[in-house]
Parts: C-alpha cells; structure tokens; sequence
C-alpha cells in the first residue's frame, strides 16, 4: 500500500484536469453573469450601440433613407 502513494506517475496530468475543471465551474457561471450585463440589458455597451442604429436607420416609417451620390471613372 505504501507503494502505491509513492508513484506519481500521471500527478500533473490530474492536477491539470482538476484545473481545468475548476475554471470552467467558475467561469461558465461568471460568463452567464457578464452576459446579462453587457448584451441583455438596454444600457450596456451592445444596447447603446444597437439603439443608435435603431436611431440612424429608422427614420420616422421604419425604413431606410440614404443620398447616394453618383460617380464616374475616367477611361
């Protein structure tokens, strides 16, 4: 039996499972956290951004009203 705790053959492939398996139970929630905050609600960063093309591209019946401007190249 005694022998059996003194082989440390394959320790660090555990230790590196066991790693990752923590950071992983850590960071999913965490990421499902930080999701909310950044792209679910209206006033985060994608929110802001997401409304001001809602603003830009609009207009007042919902469609899109751009000036294009015509240009030629010389041969």
């Amino acid at each position: 039996m005694a022998s059996f705790f003194k082989n440390h053959k394959g320790q660090t492939s555990v230790e590196y499972i066991l790693l990752i398996a923590v950071i992983a139970s850590v960071s999913i929630p965490l990421g499902k956290k930080l999701e909310g905050y950044i792209i679910g609600n209206p006033n985060s960063v994608v929110g802001k951004m997401i409304n001001s093309y809602k603003d830009m591209f609009g207009g007042e019946n919902g469609g899109v009203t751009l000036n294009y401007k015509r240009f030629s190249l010389r041969r």
